[in-house]
């Protein structure tokens, strides 16, 4: 039987001279457990396990050191969610810039047509088709207990001059049956997706000549009364957004303070043109005494243009018999 290297590290004198005593428990040897391994097989095992410990620790350092370093983590959906989120953050961005750029555009031709209010209304009905993908957009304004069509827009040049021919005669009720009668009616919004689909609209009429399926109206509001009606529509029975419909809305108000401007700016003209022409009788009734021709030639000259007439008379009665 060979004989166990001694230990290091330990003094044994005769350990290559003689052959240990198994039985002998001062020996240099001592059983491990009721095992016939020596104690220097488990000192060499041990010394094994360690060296490879050593070994793999320093591998691990070393890769731990190549490895790259980890990705940053996108948000839930991964790289393709964070590019849908970036196209819909700037389709909304060109959205509102063109929703300003519109807005300006109809605050400038407000401003510079202080008189021409038609003017004003077509840019407003322009501007709203436009900005709401929508094939159709017509204004009407209140006269009496009915509405008159007053401007309107549209891709399609040949439908749109049908549809002026169309409404110039007509007037729109306050009901049910049509979207801008159904705004008049509830003084609010009033958005229908497919006018087909709902049973209470029987302006068949002008859908037959533009073919428009969903329709919204916004009403324009003067001091709680409604004053006119703003209507949109599109071909395809899809509904309007929530951004659409607010910005419908937007323009109605524009369309209100564009009216009440040119309502305002008339009868401060009316005014000093009375103003001005009742200065002028005085002066001719000043400066006439004896010349009751002249005062009654600048009378009838006066009232003619303030009262929108074409021509002016005044009548004396001749009396022959006795005073």
């Amino acid at each position: 039987m060979r004989s166990p290297a001694p230990a290091k590290g330990r003094s044994l004198p005769d350990a290559m001279s003689s052959t240990p005593n198994r039985s002998n428990s001062s020996g240099w040897w001592r059983p491990c457990g009721g095992c016939s391994r020596t104690a220097s097989d488990v000192i060499g095992r041990r010394r094994s396990y360690m060296t490879k410990r050593r070994k793999k620790g320093t591998s691990s350092a070393a890769a731990g050191a190549r490895r790259p370093a980890p990705r940053r983590a996108h948000g839930r959906g991964g790289p393709n969610a964070e590019k849908k989120k970036i196209a819909l953050l700037r389709r909304e961005l060109n959205e509102a810039r063109q929703q300003q750029a519109a807005t300006a555009d109809v605050l400038k031709v407000i401003s510079r047509s202080t008189f021409d209010l038609q003017t004003v209304l077509d840019t407003l009905v322009e501007s709203a088709s436009r900005l709401c993908n929508a094939d159709h957009a017509w204004l009407f304004q209140r006269e009496g207990e009915s509405f008159r069509w007053v401007s309107s827009f549209g891709h399609a040049a040949e439908v749109r001059a049908r549809l002026r021919d169309y409404f110039k005669p007509l007037k729109v009720p306050v009901d049910r049956g049509s979207i801008t009668g159904r705004v008049a009616l509830e003084g609010s919004v009033v958005h229908v997706p497919d006018v087909l689909a709902d049973p209470d609209y029987t302006w068949t009429g002008a859908q037959e000549i533009a073919g428009y399926r969903a329709a919204l109206g916004a009403p324009l509001l003067r001091k709680g009364d409604v004053v006119g009606v703003i209507f949109v529509a599109k071909t395809a029975p899809q509904p309007f957004t929530a951004k659409q419909i607010e910005l419908v809305t937007t323009f109605a108000d524009q369309a209100v303070i564009a009216i009440e401007n040119t309502r305002l700016l008339n009868e401060l003209r009316d005014s000093l043109q009375q103003q001005t022409a009742t200065a002028d009788m005085l002066n001719v009734i000043s400066r006439s005494t004896f010349d009751l021709q002249a005062v009654l030639d600048a009378l009838v000259h006066s009232a003619a243009p303030l009262c929108a007439a074409e021509c002016a008379f005044i009548f004396r009665l001749e009396w022959a018999g006795p005073l």
